[in-house]
């Protein structure tokens, strides 16, 4: 009778350090998870109008927390390891808050991105539309925007730089845009 009480003695200690490796190597991640972030957003500035005059949208696939990358003219994927380190809309919010007529926040200007993506052919493509309203809502400016920038390397990195020139790119058609309907 004592032999049977000391083996599930023994196995308990054995069965919680299977226990503890087992939890331990289900939480661990295989990959590395690597974010990233607009980087024109790291330079600071003077003027931000509020988000209400500078609303921007984006449709579902850009709203997805990874990159988004177009294999062929059908399949498309979303990065599982490269993501946004905020989201996107929320990045791309800020940036036409802080850059998109912030010396003259009168008016409401609103922008809807369609795609932010790295294309099949190693492009970076921003496409989408806005409009802007004057305060009196007696001015109102609409206009597309389709936006391709190549990239200058391989990688992840080399994509968000591409993607981000694009959506400057944008930005200072949409600025010029609707500063010159404005100014006549």
């Amino acid at each position: 009778m004592n032999s049977r009480d000391s083996s599930p003695k023994r196995l308990k200690p054995l069965i919680m350090v299977a226990a503890i490796a087992l939890l331990a190597g289900c939480s661990s991640n295989s990959y590395e998870i690597t974010q990233y972030r607009l980087p024109h957003l790291s330079e600071s500035v003077e003027a931000l109008c509020h988000a209400d005059k500078r609303p921007v949208f984006v449709g579902d696939s850009a709203a997805k927390p990874g990159l988004q990358l177009q294999q062929d003219e059908t399949r498309w994927h979303s990065a599982r390891q490269h993501r946004w380190s905020t989201p996107l809309a929320h990045q791309l919010q800020r940036s036409v808050q802080r850059l998109l007529l912030a010396d003259n926040c009168e008016g409401k200007l609103t922008v809807w991105v369609d795609d932010f993506y790295g294309s099949n052919d190693s492009r970076a493509v921003v496409a989408g539309h806005w409009e802007y309203k004057s305060q009196d809502n007696q001015t109102v400016l609409e206009g597309t925007f389709t936006e391709t920038v190549p990239l200058k390397s391989d990688g992840y990195p080399a994509l968000v730089n591409a993607m981000d020139e694009a959506w400057l790119n944008v930005m200072d058609t949409i600025s010029l845009g609707v500063g010159q309907k404005l100014a006549r």
